[in-house]
């Protein structure tokens, strides 16, 4: 294995050196007769950024530099052989589509084959989820057969969320397996990925967690199509940098990653934070914390960026995308409970800092622009003449337009360096080219990617500047179900979530064109993503456009030129599945649905439930009286065998 201690201080050095440089020039822009307090914070925020923006280019780089010298980046002993464990596929799901959940499940089974036990573990709230994730696994097991170890659960009580449900699944099943691969219901990966990351595990047994990188694909919409295109562009540059710099010591995504059950047994239990939410309670970004305890413990995680074969989904529109990001900037912010934890490796630090700093740096952007904006606004012109005596003294001002161009320049290559490190990269191959469509469809592509990202990007810094501050007030947000399906936003829906976007841009336009007129170029980039914020989102979240674009050769990612054989399969299954509406109460009318939840019922293990409350609900529903039953009503009555068998006796 390679000495990459070298690699890191080569790392720091250069996202300091870029850093001290850079404050150093701004430092001399600044001070003209002593620093005032707005100018020292000016330049400690600049400072904290351009170190930031250094942090992500260098890495870019790095990454560049092993893909151009094809450097091994997985340096792990290959598979060798059949393999004798056990592992299991686990599919959480939280109120998903049913249809597309089981469509998925039988497409990856039908590509990994019988090598593989698969769970559905179900913490589903709505009782008609329930009911319908019963009959599509019943349907599913018939239409695979015995051989299909295809197995589904339901967990009544949704504690610790998405780390509770597999805690869940370890305590019952964990030792029956030597590794299972955790997905998310929007999750695929090919049979020949699993058993390639199987037999990696068989081959390194310090290894207790392996990330393969997921692909974005599936969606139709331009905002999702744009997202997609990115991640296949940029993706494997950013992939290859982490696992070039990481090495063992890597990081966990939360999904499409192979881990090493008693190792995660016994080192990953998750404390219950002390005080309320947003900063206390169940920790919300659980897959940091989980690779930082395994590495804690002296196992080795990976990431394996070249494996391929792994898939998710990507939001379909940019509302969507910053309404999961309001749970995931919670929950990062979380780790500042975690990241001066004890005995955690120096590298797990980093990444639980770096995942804090991801949403942190909006503010401290907003408020760098606030705090120049306030100075230029206060900035006094120099008298025309003044008197020494009887002599005259004319000032002369002196201009630092060089230096200031300069500093913009660097911004600018460190922002858009790792794009156009990307695109070389891209064009190098000619196998990858013509899978995104050709030389011409990738620099068209990757000119409105960076077109649409530097628009959306000051959208995106006042909602997550917005994010941290409410968490810091102390707002806490829950954990809702999300939106997976293509859908044009109606203009409503758009006007009324990002009309403040907009008038804020053109508040400050207004402020500048009137009191820093001279300096009004150079907000014009921010100032016009706030400006067509509702336009951009309107437009970005239709599916027709994007596909319309699609055909016209734009935003091609090898999925859809190529092929996928387990995605084209999900996705076909799901096109032909016929959604039959499934109510809570078939349970009491169909004999066949209530045996089935009932052998179901049969294995888990229940809450204890209010006796009154469920003699309460057995009335209402012997007098007929259901129409009025709450989510709540329809769980508890679900959860109760002995009240459905005495209910639908004959």
């Amino acid at each position: 294995m390679p000495d990459i201690a070298p690699r890191r201080w080569l790392y720091l050095f250069l996202v300091l050196a870029s850093t001290v440089a850079a404050v150093t020039q701004m430092a001399g822009v600044l001070q003209f007769d002593g620093f005032t307090i707005r100018e020292v914070t000016i330049l400690g925020l600049f400072a904290i950024l351009f170190a930031w923006i250094a942090a992500s280019f260098w890495l870019s780089v790095f990454g560049a530099w092993a893909r151009f010298n094809k450097i091994d980046l997985l340096p792990l002993q290959p598979p060798s052989g059949a393999s004798a464990a056990r592992t299991a596929i686990l599919m959480p799901v939280y109120n998903e589509d049913v249809g597309r959940v089981f469509s998925g499940v039988r497409a990856m089974w039908e590509s990994a084959g019988p090598d593989f036990d698969f769970y559905i573990l179900s913490d589903s709230t709505n009782p008609a989820n329930w009911v319908a994730e019963e009959l599509e696994w019943q349907k599913l097991k018939h239409a695979l057969g015995e051989s299909a170890h295809i197995y589904y659960r339901h967990r009544p009580r949704n504690v610790g969320r998405k780390s509770g449900n597999i805690q869940d699944f370890c305590e019952n099943w964990g030792q029956l397996y030597d590794y299972m691969v955790i997905l998310d219901a929007d999750s695929l990966m090919t049979g020949k990925t699993l058993t390639q990351l199987v037999g990696l595990m068989d081959a390194n047994p310090r290894a207790a967690l392996i990330q393969a990188p997921a692909q974005l694909v599936g969606r139709h919409s331009l905002f999702a199509r744009i997202q997609q295109f990115s991640s296949s562009l940029y993706g494997p540059i950013h992939t290859a940098g982490l696992a070039f710099l990481q090495g063992p010591d890597g990081n966990y995504w939360g999904h499409n990653a192979i881990i090493r059950v008693h190792a995660f047994m016994q080192h990953c239990g998750l404390p219950r934070l002390p005080g309320k939410p947003p900063f206390g309670g169940e920790i919300m970004s659980h897959d940091f914390i989980e690779a930082a305890l395994l590495r804690r413990a002296g196992w080795d995680v990976w990431m394996a960026p070249d494996i391929g074969g792994s898939f998710e989904e990507p939001p379909p529109t940019l509302l969507d995308y910053l309404i999961r990001d309001r749970r995931w900037c919670q929950g990062n912010l979380q780790h500042l409970r975690i990241v001066f934890a004890q005995g955690l490796a120096l590298p797990s630090r980093l990444h639980l800092a770096m995942g804090i700093m991801s949403y942190v740096s909006s503010p401290l952007w907003l408020l760098l622009l606030i705090v120049s904006i306030v100075d230029m606004m206060s900035f006094k012109a120099l008298p025309s003449a003044s008197f020494i005596g009887l002599q005259p003294s004319l000032p002369f001002s002196v201009s630092h337009r060089a230096e200031l161009v300069t500093l913009v320049l660097a911004t600018l290559i460190l922002l858009y360096g790792p794009k156009l490190l990307s695109v070389i990269a891209l064009l190098e191959s000619p196998e990858a080219t013509r899978a995104h469509g050709g030389i011409g469809a990738v620099l068209a592509s990757a000119f409105w990617e960076a077109v649409f990202a530097t628009l959306i990007a000051p959208i995106v810094m006042l909602q997550h500047s917005w994010y941290v501050f409410s968490i810091l007030m102390g707002m806490a947000t829950g954990w809702n179900v999300q939106t997976r399906t293509d859908r044009a936003l109606p203009f409503p829906v758009v006007a009324r979530n990002f009309a403040a976007h907009t008038v804020i841009g053109l508040v400050v336009t207004v402020l500048l064109a009137r009191t820093a007129p001279d300096s009004f170029n150079w907000f014009l980039p921010l100032l016009a993503g706030l400006w067509l914020a509702i336009p951009l989102v309107l437009i970005s979240s239709s599916p027709f456009l994007g596909e319309w674009l699609r055909k016209d050769g734009l935003f091609l990612v090898p999925s859809e030129t190529r092929g996928s054989k387990v995605l084209g399969r999900a996705h076909a299954l799901a096109e032909s599945h016929q959604a039959l509406p499934v109510r809570a109460d078939l349970v009491l009318e169909d004999a066949q649905v209530r045996d089935l939840h009932l052998a179901l019922l049969a294995d888990t293990v229940l809450p204890p439930a209010d006796p009154l409350k469920l003699w309460s609900l057995r009335e209402r529903v012997r007098r007929g009286d259901t129409g009025a039953f709450s989510r709540e009503d329809w769980s508890l009555l679900l959860s109760d065998p002995e009240g459905l068998k005495a209910l639908t006796a004959p």
